[in-house]
């Protein structure tokens, strides 16, 4: 399964013109399948983001769960997930800045 990131239109201007915000993503790291993010680090870009300025919260979260479907015999699971929040401005596709809220799950 792959990463959704969701964008969320935060300013007037954008809710009524579709597109005219939209931030262009940094580029692909080939070391992660491509995608257009990076490892949470020192020294790497937290933000998916191009031209970004403001804020980036990020938490990667792991663990276990039990599962089991079909009265199947119970099986510990585990999960790593990767989570981020950006707000701030940045340079969109229509070369103008725009304030923005992004997260990435």
């Amino acid at each position: 399964m792959r990463p959704v990131e969701l964008t969320l239109a935060t300013t007037q201007e954008n809710l009524q013109h579709p597109g005219t915000g939209t931030p262009v993503p940094v580029p692909a790291d080939p070391g992660f399948d491509g995608l257009h993010i990076y490892s949470v680090g020192m020294g790497s870009e937290p933000s998916s983001v191009g031209d970004f300025d403001g804020l980036v919260g990020a938490a990667i979260v792991d663990g276990t769960g039990v599962g089991g479907s079909d009265g199947s015999k119970e099986e510990e699971l585990l999960f790593d997930t990767d989570m981020r929040f950006m707000q701030g401005t940045f340079r969109g596709t229509d070369g103008k800045r725009h304030d923005g809220t992004f997260a990435f799950v």
